[in-house]
């Protein structure tokens, strides 16, 4: 048997890493050092330590600087600067589907 202990662990993110999360996502457009979250896209981040992270939702935009990633929410416009390392997950969500109608129910 193993212990938790022995389980692998995900590298802390890096500039890199993080470059390639949001190059994989979709509904991410990226150009250079920055990126842009498509309308009715939806972008999070989760910060901090496993089992102990604080959300930023509602992603609109970020920078990728050298040392540290900005990113500012749709909603606020607000700027939120933090270390590569503090950002522990990143979570994507397409669109809703508007939900067809079907005959006989309302």
């Amino acid at each position: 048997m193993t212990s938790p202990d022995d389980a692998p662990t995900m590298p802390a993110m890096t500039r890199d890493v993080l470059i390639q999360v949001l190059s994989a996502a979709v509904g991410v457009e990226q150009k250079s050092d920055s990126f842009e979250v498509g309308e009715g896209h939806h972008v999070t981040f989760y910060v901090g330590q496993p089992g102990q992270a604080m959300v930023i939702g509602e992603i609109a935009a970020g920078t990728l600087q050298e040392g540290f990633v900005e990113v500012v929410v749709r909603e606020t416009h607000t700027t939120t600067f933090l270390d590569y390392d503090a950002v522990h997950a990143v979570a994507t969500r397409p669109p809703k589907e508007e939900e067809k109608r079907r005959a006989g129910f309302a």
